[in-house]
């Protein structure tokens, strides 16, 4: 089956919709478990009409594109009945825009647009999980929600840690989860005026079953800084060079920083062979060499059913672990489960121990994408024994920290 496939900027991994597939609105667990179903299902019809005005964007790319689709979709949220069917309709209009441009672009775009919503209606934090979109989408909805945290940031802080971690905590899916803690490490940037340090201790505040996954955001902001979008604020101490930044961090945050590295700074870039990761990583030893493979293996191939078979070419057992860690289950988000089972069974390809990490490392990522689901309908399709025990282990380690994730 042939797809279109492209690295989608701003930290949002996406594959394009498929010739002959259908794109599916992943919605957390269903109509059943959203009570406003049948009213939010109307009113995203409407929503997707109301983005016929992204006509006017069609064709323009790069900052010419950006600005045009932010002054859109502003209008689209703001004028809407209903925000959250209006982001709706604009992840089904990325979904639907061949160039791809929107697709790419539309996680970052719509942090400002949440943001300057937020604050216009004077979001209040006790308001903010019922403004949240209730999506496992990674790419605009999972925006959207990131900049409606950044803007209520001044109240999360005067709240304090217990509360944050109250807030997510009722979040309805464990992707949701993670998106609402990620969403934090952008909003304690802000508060610091985008310098990691001080931000990362408010992440270690919310305890170490956050503390990883918080700094996924922190990370993500400080990169939205160095390329000057989102009206975030330039850092005191400006490091681009990732071996710099990334091998200054506390040990817990070496694998976040690594992991958003080569999304913002490899624009365009595709490792597609073991001389790749060589070209990137070359050099680094220990954690920082594993964090660094982590990195490089994301902006691997889009299709994470073709990232495994590059992960085996990679010379060292500790490299190929490294490697499968980057594996973008993400992007098998509008698709059918069939697949992420497809992306599962790659696993049998690496020898003994090793096959059963991958498992359990694809049973936790995979369990976070189906909300656990995979324990039903994608362990037990593995060889009986071993392979199914190792999925089931990471599926059910999925509450724990993601460290590795988008």
């Amino acid at each position: 089956m042939n797809r279109r496939a492209l690295l989608a900027g701003a930290g949002t991994l996406v594959l394009l919709v498929a010739v002959g597939l259908t794109v599916l609105l992943a919605t957390g667990g269903g109509s059943d478990s959203n009570p406003r179903a049948a009213e939010r299902t109307a009113a995203s019809a409407q929503a997707e009409k109301a983005t016929g005005d992204l006509n006017t964007c069609a064709g323009l790319i790069q900052d010419e594109g950006r600005n045009c689709y932010s002054r859109e979709l502003a209008k689209i949220v703001n004028d809407a009945a209903d925000p959250l069917a209006a982001v709706e309709g604009i992840t089904a209009a990325a979904y639907a825009d061949k160039t791809g441009f929107l697709l790419a672009n539309c996680h970052g775009i719509m942090h400002t647009v949440a943001r300057e919503y937020a604050l216009k209606i004077h979001l209040t934090l006790a308001k903010l999980m019922d403004n949240l979109p209730a999506t496992n989408d990674p790419g605009c909805s999972a925006g959207y929600a990131h900049g409606l945290v950044t803007a209520v940031a001044p109240q999360i802080e005067a709240a304090g840690p217990k509360v944050a971690l109250k807030l997510c905590a009722e979040a309805g899916t464990r992707y949701q989860r993670y998106s609402c803690t990620h969403g934090f490490g952008h909003a304690f940037m802000r508060l610091n005026n985008d310098n990691i340090a001080p931000a990362l201790q408010m992440c270690e505040q919310l305890g170490s079953g956050a503390a990883p996954d918080c700094s996924q955001g922190v990370y993500h902001d400080y990169w939205f800084a160095i390329n000057g979008t989102d009206a975030t604020s330039k850092p005191k101490d400006v490091v681009t060079d990732p071996r710099a930044l990334c091998g200054a961090q506390p040990a817990q945050f070496v694998r976040p920083c690594w992991y958003r590295v080569f999304l913002e700074t490899e624009t365009g870039k595709r490792v597609q062979s073991a001389a790749d990761f060589e070209q990137l990583c070359g050099g680094l030893d220990g954690l920082q060499r594993q964090a660094c493979i982590t990195g490089a293996s994301v902006i691997g191939p889009p299709d994470p059913r073709n990232q495994l078979p590059l992960c085996n070419t990679l010379q060292t057992d500790t490299d190929k672990v490294a490697c499968i860690r980057g594996t973008k289950v993400q992007n098998l988000l509008q698709y059918p489960d069939s697949m992420k089972v497809d992306v599962l069974k790659g696993c049998k390809q690496f020898d003994g121990s090793l096959a059963l990490t991958c498992y359990r490392w694809l049973g936790k990522t995979l369990g976070v994408v189906s909300d656990g689901k995979l324990l039903d309908y994608g362990c037990p399709k593995l060889p009986k024994g071993a392979a199914q025990k190792a999925c089931a282990a990471g599926v059910k380690s999925m509450q724990g920290p993601l460290v590795t994730f988008s």
